[in-house]
């Protein structure tokens, strides 16, 4: 929290220093970070692929977490691969764990799992392994421009107060 204590005589500047000290409160502040949090949000749609669905772009989402701080977060799971990447760990590549061989269907209904009346290579490959993704880094890429569009916000709503 800001604290601030002036004693002046000087009408004008203790107008200003008033003014200042007003917009300064817990609540005053929650209007700048909103727009940068919404135009960080805008930003993060835009650098998350659109592939297939769009629906990891469409789960990015703004959250109020108390006055003044905001929350940008995606709630799709296929961030978490998109920005740390898959199979790190192993070198670049995925091994099955407690089989031979990974399954890989090639169509929905195969993506459900395994039937009987699957036919190899038409609905489902085998594989030794797969490779893995590699990291995006989207908001760790983007987390310092979403603090100068704070900075930014803030200077300009401090300039608006003090005019």
């Amino acid at each position: 929290m800001l604290q601030i204590s002036v004693s002046l005589e000087n009408g004008p500047m203790r107008a200003k220093l008033e003014k200042l000290a007003d917009a300064v409160r817990a609540g005053a502040f929650d209007q700048p970070v909103e727009i940068a949090a919404w135009k960080a949000e805008a930003a993060l749609v835009e650098l998350t692929p659109k592939k297939w669905t769009g629906m990891t772009r469409k789960s990015w989402s703004v959250k109020k977490v108390t006055a003044g701080s905001r929350l940008i977060f995606n709630s799709s799971k296929v961030m978490l691969f998109l920005e740390g990447g898959t199979g790190q760990s192993t070198g670049g590549y995925i091994y099955p764990r407690n089989a031979r061989l990974l399954y890989i269907p090639l169509n929905v209904r195969a993506s459900y799992g395994w039937q009987k009346g699957f036919v190899f290579g038409k609905d489902y490959v085998l594989a030794k392994r797969v490779k893995g993704i590699q990291a995006r880094n989207i908001v760790r890429d983007y987390t310092p421009k979403a603090m100068a569009l704070l900075k930014d916000e803030m200077k300009q709503f401090l300039r608006r107060v003090m005019t």
